[in-house]
């Protein structure tokens, strides 16, 4: 498939910026991902993004085409983002990646704040989100490109020690690139408790290189 580096690098959005609660430790928000200027991925079925967090550990997990393709990255230690694990699910096999770069990936992360120069808010752009209040704000990148979000104070992120920029609150809504590139997340679930299971490799999956994947996927990785 084409489309998968590029769902690759979307499941590390926010990943990066490992978000948690200010009063809550532990939780977990799912998003709804759209890209509506991308026939290509909007044939594919629904796509949904859940970032499941605690003080020490994040997880990623990404269903796509309706959920016959997952993918999920398991950061045991959120300091220690190099041991990252990537696994995979595509249409019943299970794949371990054992050489996937997730901080290349996030050099390539949509809502990286490595590359923002500035961040504009707009308290009078307001709009509910799960119950809770958001207010826009615009990130502007080296590029010049703008990401827009709507954030509450409510859930505060964590700052990443790349971010240039910080946002005052955690981002439930989120619209970055332009065109066939456009990726919009919107939170539709957020929970304040994750089961005890989610930052534990599971068993039974194959252990390959990226190489590997893409031959044994007639080479769309």
């Amino acid at each position: 498939m084409k489309n998968l580096k590029q769902f690759a690098f979307i499941a590390t959005l926010l990943f990066s910026a490992q978000f948690f609660a200010q009063n809550l430790k532990t939780g977990a928000v799912t998003y709804e991902m759209t890209m509506p200027g991308n026939e290509d991925v909007s044939a594919l079925g629904s796509n949904t993004i859940k970032i499941s967090f605690n003080e020490k550990s994040v997880a990623t997990q990404m269903n796509m085409m309706g959920g016959m393709m997952s993918m999920k990255t398991i950061t045991a230690d959120k300091k220690d983002t190099k041991n990252t694990v990537m696994l995979m699910e595509v249409m019943g096999k299970k794949y371990h990646i054992t050489d996937a770069d997730a901080e290349g990936l996030s050099k390539n992360d949509v809502g990286s704040m490595k590359d923002a120069v500035s961040v504009t808010y707009d308290k009078k752009d307001k709009k509910e989100i799960l119950g809770y209040k958001c207010y826009k704000a615009v990130v502007t990148m080296t590029s010049g490109e703008k990401s827009k979000f709507y954030i509450t104070e409510a859930i505060a992120p964590q700052t990443n020690a790349d971010d240039k920029v910080v946002l005052a609150g955690f981002p439930l809504e989120i619209e970055a690139g332009e065109g066939e590139s456009q990726v919009i997340l919107k939170a539709t679930e957020f929970n304040k408790t994750i089961s005890e299971n989610t930052f534990v490799i599971p068993e039974g999956y194959k252990k390959v290189t990226q190489a590997e994947l893409q031959e044994e996927l007639g080479g769309g990785f």
